[in-house]
């Protein structure tokens, strides 16, 4: 188990590994079809995807949250 002060790199993680999943996926299949090799093209897209979803998760939090923050009450 990992401590509380981890929550936040581990929310994203898990948040940019499904998202990347996702959306490298259904871009794969829009720009090249869904044929054999499919699955090797969708992993090699995600292969990019992930690392580059991470980071700029990584990056993108603190702003939304402050944003979200600024356009909610309490």
């Amino acid at each position: 188990m990992f401590s509380k002060k981890y929550y936040p790199i581990i929310f994203i993680f898990f948040v940019s590994l499904g998202m990347s999943i996702v959306m490298s996926g259904i871009i794969t299949a829009v720009n090249t079809g869904i044929e054999s090799n499919f699955f090797y093209r969708w992993f090699m897209a995600w292969i990019v995807a992930f690392p580059l979803a991470f980071i700029a998760g990584n990056i993108f939090a603190p702003i939304s949250r402050k944003l979200t923050d600024s356009l909610t009450k309490s």
